[in-house]
This record gives C-alpha cells, structure tokens and sequence, in this order.
C-alpha cells in the first residue's frame, strides 16, 4: 500500500509541475527511483525529435517522430521493436510513451525493455494528464518567452533612440556603430555607405586581405548583400576568431553595417532584423531630411536676399511727383515676378511700358532687371520704335530658348493728347472714353525675344476725361476682359492710384491664392 502511496505522490508530483524543466527532470527522476534507466526523453517541435537537453546533454540526434513509433491518438505503445540510429547514436525502442493534448506532441519516452505490467498500468492511466500538462506548460512558456522577447525588443528601440538624435548621416553612422558595439557586445563593427568605409576595431584592408565568407572577400560580400540577416560559423579570417556575423542593410539609403561576434539576449530571428533595419532607415531618412532642410533654409535665405535684390529694380507701386492722374501697381504672385510697370515724364510726354516675362519667379523676374536697364536708358520720346528694336534684338541674341516677353510700350504727348503705342504680343490695352466708349489697342507683332520685327508705333487721339487702361494677363485669370473694364468704368470717379488697389483688392480677395503676378497701369486724362 505504501509503495502504492508513493506511485501516487510521484505521479500526482509530475503533474504539479510548475516548469517544463521540473516536469522532465520529476519524470526522469520517478523512472530512475524504479530502476528504469534505459529510458530516454525526447523534445518535440513540430515533428521533430531531438534528445532533451535536460537530461541528455551531450546527446545529439534527430529523428521524426514516426522514427519513433508514433502512432495517432495513441498515448502508449508497446512491443514496438524499432532500432533506429544518428551517427553513433544507437537507440533501441520496445515501447513509448507520447504527451499529446489537442493534436500537440511536447515530449516522447521511449524505452528500451518492458515495463513492469503494475507500472505500466499506472503509465497508461497517467500519460494523458502528462500529456495535457506537458501542454499547458509548453503553451504558457511560449507565451512568456514572446512577451519577454517582445519587451526585450521594446527596450532596444527605446535604447536605439539615441541614433535618431542624430542631424547628420555621418554623425548617423558613427553612433550607429558605438550603439551596435554597445548593445550587442560586438567585437567589431564597420559600415560600408556609398563606398566609403567606416570601423571600429577592423580597417578596409581586413575586409579584403584578412576575412571572406562564401570564398570571397568581406569588402565584397557586404557591399552586395541585400537583407538583414544572422550567421554562424560561414565568416573566416585569418586574423579574427569569428564565431558569428550581423549584417544589417538599409534599402533606403544602401548603408550596409557588419557586426562579428555579437551577444544577444533576443533571437535575431527575421522580425528582430526587420527591426534593426527599420531603425537604422528610420535614422538615415532622419539625418537625409535634416541636411535636405538645412540646405533648404541656406537657399530659401538666399533666394531671399535675391529676391530683396531683384525688387530693388522692379517697383511695385509707380507714380509720378505731384500728378496723381497716373499709376502703376505690380504684385508678384511669389516673392519676385516676371511683370514689369516702369513710368517716366520727359516734358510734355510720359513714357511707360507694361511687360509680362513667360513663366513665374525668380527666373521670370531677372529679365524684369533687363527691361528696367532698358527704360532706364531712353533719352528721348522720339527713341520709342529705335529701343524696342534694339530690346527685341539683344533678347533673341540672348537665346533664352522658351522665354519671352510681351510688352505694351507706350508714349503721351499731353500737348496733342495723343498716344503712340507699340504693342508686342501683348493683352488688348484699352480706352474708356466719358461716353462709354472703348477702344482697344491690339498687338501687331510676335512677344518679344522670339523672332526679328520691323516695328512701326501706332497713334491713338486721347479725348478729355478718358481712362487709358493696360494690363497683364494676371488679371485675366480673375475675370472677363468685359467685366473688368466695367469694375474699372465703375471705379473712374476715383484717383487712379485708387482704381488700381481696388481692382487689386476687389479681384484678389485672398492674396496667399494669388494665382499670378497682378499688374496693372491706370492714366486719367
């Protein structure tokens, strides 16, 4: 009865087990205090057998479970017969036990004689609670393992944060490389981005003289390689005892480091490097999109003060001394335009132009600087047709390939209120006379810059109380040509400085939508 007590207390102590380590080893003792030691204990994984480290640890072999003798939905068999081998590993199989629950095998006993029928009574009523705890065990240290691995990996991108501080690629790299060292307890660290060699521990010429793997250089070897993967014993040097390799690749940036001899208390399974690799991307990307504004922010400084520059030729605002009947306005949709309004008084006669460069911004505005050195230079009103020509020449001799101007030049004689005017590819300028009259002014030549012209001015008699109005396309993009020259009809009680920053302000009602530059000029007669 006694010994029976003590089956029962063994047994009852297997299934309290509260590790897989203490469920093996209180199996193997219980088999060992009743003289069975021809027994051995296998682990499964899947349906692969291998000698249970616990027990067997110098044991190296592997089988399939049905080398074994398993068959389904048997827990116990016996009589089974088999001799199976692994190299020098010789086993004999007469009968074994199978721990199964719901289609998962853990562990399998084998054993090489019979047991004793009072013993194995006892194994067949016992195997299925071995086989249901060996289960649960297995199931709830897995579980722990992936969380402890999952926070493992939580504290390595956390440590990692210090590489996306990093302002720099090559501040990247390096710290890259004094993390790895340090996390992974590496021996030697280097890293390979766009050709140039970075190390801690090795030198380049390691690389190609002193270390291969696959039978050829390591300078080779991680120059090419395309993933983020572990090895282990594949790396051979003849100057570094190298047990193991890291290699790390970012597709983004094409940054390849290579780690030797590496530490790790978390598998460097696949999701694990997919996780190196993120970070190290995440960083490079960091490093790139810092230097990329920095020298944004030095350009768009410098684009500024070019901008400051170009205005400086270009006014926004243009009005004569003491005669408020004339005024200009240029609003560039940017911070410099293509739109140019340049007015001047000689005598009795106002010279004035109107122009619109081909295309937008600072590219657009540098030619405003040509036409502005161009007005600047007339000496006479009678020079109107002789500096248009010498202008459209100088721009084709130029060859600005897809740039043009179109340009409304135009010159007031007050003392016979006439207007000469040449207009080059330019909108229809109009004249709204006091009766509701308009007459247009159109454009007999080709933009400016394209081809040569035999220019000829035109003239235009101006009547009392007349508005003359010219204008860029910009103000086109807002509204009809026949609904503006009614705003500007319905504006002309006004001064002309107030016509035009009403067009403005009525036309552009939200000036950061600015479509294009905005130019106008308006004379009252």
């Amino acid at each position: 009865m006694a010994a029976n007590d003590n089956n029962i207390l063994d047994l009852l102590n297997i299934v309290s087990s509260d590790s897989t380590e203490d469920f093996i080893k209180h199996i193997n003792e219980f088999f060992i205090k009743r003289s069975i030691t021809d027994c051995h204990i296998w682990d499964v994984i899947g349906n692969i057998c291998e000698p249970c480290q616990y027990i067997h640890p110098d044991d190296y072999a592997t089988f399939d479970i049905y080398e074994l003798g398993f068959k389904e939905d048997e827990v116990f068999l016996k009589n089974i017969n088999l001799d199976i081998s692994y190299f020098d590993y010789n086993y004999h199989i007469d009968s074994a036990i199978f721990f199964s629950y719901n289609s998962r095998i853990t562990h399998i006993i084998t054993f090489e004689t019979p047991l004793p029928e009072d013993l194995e009574a006892k194994i067949k009523i016992a195997a299925p609670y071995f086989g249901k705890r060996s289960v649960e065990l297995f199931s709830k240290e897995r579980q722990m393992d992936l969380y402890i691995n999952y926070q493992k990996k939580v504290d390595f991108v956390k440590r990692a944060s210090i590489i996306f501080m990093c302002l720099e690629i090559e501040e990247t790299i390096s710290m890259s490389l004094s993390f790895f060292m340090d996390v992974f307890s590496a021996d030697v660290v280097c890293a390979v981005y766009k050709n140039e060699f970075h190390g801690i521990g090795v030198n380049e010429e390691d690389l190609i003289e002193n270390i291969t793997i696959h039978d050829m250089p390591l300078k080779d070897y991680l120059i090419n390689i395309n993933e983020t993967i572990f090895v282990e014993n594949e790396v051979i040097s003849s100057k570094f005892n190298i047990k193991n390799a890291f290699f790390i690749y970012d597709e983004s940036s094409g940054l390849r480091f290579a780690l030797f001899n590496i530490i790790v208390d978390i598998v460097p399974d696949k999701d694990f490097c997919s996780l190196v690799s993120s970070i190290i991307s995440i960083a490079v990307e960091n490093a790139l999109n810092h230097e990329a504004l920095t020298k944004f922010k030095i350009e768009e400084t410098e684009i500024a003060h070019t901008a400051e520059i170009l205005n400086k030729f270009v006014k926004c605002n243009v009005q004569l001394e003491n005669n408020d009947n004339i005024y200009g306005i240029s609003y560039p949709a940017r911070n410099a335009g293509g739109d140019f309004v340049n007015l001047m008084q000689m005598g009795n006669d106002y010279i004035f132009c109107v122009t619109d460069v081909c295309g937008k911004g600072y590219s657009a505005a540098v030619l405003t600087v040509v036409l502005s050195v161009f007005m600047s230079h007339f000496k006479s009103a009678d020079e109107l047709t002789a500096k248009v020509t010498n202008l459209n020449q100088f721009l084709i001799s130029k060859n600005f390939d897809d740039r043009f101007i179109t340009a409304f030049f135009g010159v007031y004689h007050s003392n016979t209120k006439e207007l000469e005017y040449i207009s080059c590819g330019h909108d229809p300028a109009a004249v709204l006379s006091k009766n509701n009259k308009i007459e247009y002014m159109t454009s007999d030549y080709m933009p400016m810059g394209i081809m040569l012209e035999d220019y000829k001015s035109k003239s235009i008699k101006i009547e009392d109380n007349s508005i003359i109005f010219i204008y860029t396309d910009g103000l086109i993009e807002y509204s009809s040509l026949d609904d503006l020259l009614c705003l500007v009809n319905a504006l002309s009680d006004k001064k002309s400085k107030d016509i035009a920053e009403s067009l403005y302000k009525e036309l552009v009602a939200d000036t950061s939508l600015q479509k294009d530059d905005f130019t106008c000029l308006i004379m009252k007669i």
